[in-house]
């Protein structure tokens, strides 16, 4: 029988199981499939992984083999919707690329050579490594760094560890994505809020890729609604599958966006069209801002740009004429220099609108209250603070800054960093300048890299400790904040397949190889189990851990708008208001009110390289799933016609990028009008350099590899839109 590749693919996790051959992943689903459909059937709720949104499905289970993965209708975030990231996840427990037991490195760091241990033989090695090394520091255990994805329900034990065992230390994937457009929220509202977008009427959305980031509900609340229903403005450098769904697209210049919102706040205000009430009660600032967005007239506006000044005019009558209007805040905000103060602007703009607290606006995020998982850390007497903390002024305590800090780690200033503990981070291609990421690495003692898969980050690790597959293991229920207050959990559907262990038994576990002189062992802070954290943290819920057990998630009234506009409440900021102009930035050195510096110009035949999301994958994480790959097997960059006819390449060219450090990749070229003449692209997640992801493995681009190490000073988040690159036909 002849199967085409697409074929093959295109069947269910059993049909691939059929034709597959060697792996011990692919037996267990054909032994499934040579026993039939007759059999034992169940169906167990329980949560995705595959990003953030942590959206709720009913797995299929049949004869101990997951069939497929489907969207549980009940479950408000994600609108009865499953995405096809997260159907693809069915296959990942069964994925030969995996990693089945813990490994230990016998050669040269990223020369593929392992042994394969024991948990305890792991344990021991990295407890006596990690203890030499603290022991030749004088005791400082902040000579050891951790770091951590986002989003993960089992990420606070590894934080739970690492203050237990005493390092200052921490780097989450935040830094990498959002931590400036939440400081600049809150330095406004007090809050980062959530928007209503099942409501909105009118919406402007800068570089918010929601069609293809998918985030729930957003996602679903406005491309699920009927058009005419609602307008999109899009401002992006490229055109996305948000922008062509938009009513209006404006392919904006990179770096402007604050030029754009101070622009509309000179017109809603010249021209009379701001909440009158909203900004007399609950707003403070508002004189100094007239007089300071003055000078940002829509004409200079469109200088800046390149939107036409009838465009920004019409667009600020419009926002603050139609009821129900608001200026999405996004996710991701690791852009230009100024970006903290970018989001300010763009939340004033809201405020402007009375666009808070309202439907069709922004709301402070309401969650489930649960109780917490309570633990006093251990006190130590040696202690320094984190290695960044003087060069960031808003600096997260367990986000951090990642460039700032690595820098700081490079130079060993003020102190020495001599070992890593990763869970669930492929630095080597999550944080910008991959070539400083490995010369951190190769100043290491000891890394230690916890994962599912071998990502290029655990591929130059020394231990290496395999976390169990989300469908295999007990997750303890995590709050989602929104609109409609959810709680989600994860059960396993399945028994572990492999020598893996759930992240909570690893650090209790590994916790116990760490004692002191006197008999102190850090396993002392990890009592009980997840199940026994689960059943406690929904405690004062009647009902609600059977309810989690069989729906997989729990949900609280849905929040009433107008509560922060009754008199006397008070929002989470110094005045109990929203704040146009920052007291607290004034005394602290930083503009009060967003001011537009320009930043650096690409010069002739260079281009700004640009990030963002595409529908296909979730960062590097599924790029290896097959189901996925075969949609988009590798990368290519975006390069428009004009320049591309400037420098000879054509379509499907393979072409080499060099960004002003002299970092190089080559990669294909995608002649597309989808982009601005001054800019280029690729999608993230390829260019791998583990073979431990064979399908992506040396195909495509790496985004790290290319991308300058700039931070942004406010937050510390990394800016992703400060490279430059030139780029030529090979």
């Amino acid at each position: 029988m002849k199967v085409s590749r697409r074929k093959f693919l295109a069947g269910s996790v059993a049909g691939l199981g059929a034709l597959g051959a060697g792996s011990a992943g692919l037996r267990f689903v054909r032994k499934a499939e040579a026993q039939g459909r007759a059999g034992e059937v169940k169906y167990v709720n329980s949560s995705c992984a595959i990003c953030t949104s942590k959206c709720v499905f009913r797995g299929q289970v049949v004869n101990g083999i997951i069939r497929r993965l489907e969207p549980e209708p009940d479950f408000p975030k994600s609108r009865g919707m499953m995405c096809a990231r997260g159907n693809a996840g069915a296959w990942t427990p069964y994925d030969p690329d995996r990693v089945k037991y813990p490994l230990i490195r016998t050669g040269r760091r990223g020369e593929g050579k392992w042994r394969k241990a024991t948990w305890e033989e792991a344990y021991k090695y990295i407890a006596d490594k990690t203890n030499q090394v603290v022991e030749e520091e004088g005791g400082h255990r902040s000579c050891i760094g951790f770091a951590s994805s986002e989003g993960t329900y089992q990420e606070m034990y590894w934080h739970q560890f690492r203050e237990v065992f005493g390092s200052p230390n921490s780097l989450r994937h935040p830094t990498l994505c959002l931590s400036s457009v939440i400081r600049g929220f809150q330095s406004v509202f007090g809050t980062y809020p959530v928007t209503d977008l099942k409501n909105a009427r009118y919406v402007i959305m800068a570089g918010a890729n929601r069609a293809e980031a998918i985030f729930t509900p957003d996602t679903m609340d406005i491309f699920s609604r009927p058009k005419g229903s609602y307008k999109l403005i899009y401002l992006d450098p490229r055109f996305t599958k948000t922008a062509a769904k938009a009513d209006q697209w404006l392919p904006i210049k990179p770096g402007t966006d604050m030029a754009f919102a101070l622009a509309l706040a000179h017109v809603i205000i010249a021209e009379n069209l701001y909440d009158r009430d909203f900004v007399a009660n609950f707003c403070t600032g508002f004189d100094e801002l007239v007089e300071h967005v003055k000078p940002y007239s829509p004409e200079w506006a469109a200088e800046e740009t390149g939107i036409a000044a009838a465009d920004i005019r019409q667009i600020a009558r419009e926002l603050a004429t139609t009821p129900h209007s608001v200026f999405y805040p996004g996710r991701r905000s690791s852009w230009q220099g100024e970006e903290v103060q970018t989001r300010r602007a763009i939340a004033i703009v809201n405020a402007l609108i009375g666009a808070f607290d309202r439907p069709g606006g922004l709301l402070p995020a309401v969650g489930v209250p649960m109780r917490s998982y309570f633990y006093e850390p251990a006190w130590y007497t040696q202690t320094r603070p984190r290695l960044e903390s003087d060069d960031v002024m808003f600096l997260g305590p367990r986000d951090g800054s990642w460039v700032a800090w690595r820098d700081r780690a490079l130079k060993a200033d003020p102190y020495r960093i001599r070992g890593l503990f990763i869970y669930k981070q492929n630095v080597l291609e999550a944080v910008p300048d991959r070539d400083k990421s490995m010369k951190l690495f190769d100043q290491m003692d000891i890394i230690v890299c916890i994962d599912t898969f071998m990502s290029d980050t655990a591929w130059y690790a020394d231990v290496v400790l395999p976390e169990s597959n989300y469908l295999e293991r007990l997750d303890p229920p995590q709050s989602l904040g929104g609109i409609e207050p959810t709680a989600v959990f994860r059960q396993p559907l399945i028994d572990r397949l492999y020598d893996t262990k759930p992240g909570f038994e690893i650090v209790s576990e590994l916790a116990a190889y760490f004692e002191d002189e006197d008999g102190f062992k850090l396993s002392e802070y990890f009592e009980g189990s997840p199940e026994e954290h689960a059943r406690n943290f929904v405690a004062d819920h009647p009902g609600a851990w059977e309810q989690l057990r069989e729906k997989a998630f729990i949900t609280v009234p849905k929040v009433q708008f107008g509560a922060y506009r009754q008199e006397g409440r008070r929002i989470n900021t110094a005045t109990g208001k929203v704040e146009l102009y920052s007291e607290d930035f004034a005394g602290r050195g930083l503009d009060p009110l967003p001011v537009f510096r320009r930043c650096e110009e690409p010069g002739p035949d260079q281009f700004r390289f640009l990030v963002g999301r595409h529908a296909i994958h979730t960062n590097s994480m599924t790029a290896a799933f097959p189901e996925l790959n075969w949609h988009q097997p590798e990368n290519a960059v975006w390069l428009n016609p004009e320049p591309a006819a400037r420098l000879g390449i054509n379509d499907g060219d393979l072409v080499q990028m060099q960004n002003r450090s002299g970092a190089q990749v080559t990669v294909k070229a995608k002649v597309t009008a989808g982009i601005r003449p001054d800019c280029v692209y690729y999608a993230p997640g390829y260019g791998a350099i583990s073979p431990g992801k064979p399908l992506v493995y040396q195909r495509g681009a790496s985004q790290a590899a290319i991308l300058e190490s700039h931070f942004e000073p406010i937050s510390g988040n990394a800016l992703m839109h400060e490279t430059i690159v030139e780029i030529r036909r090979v």
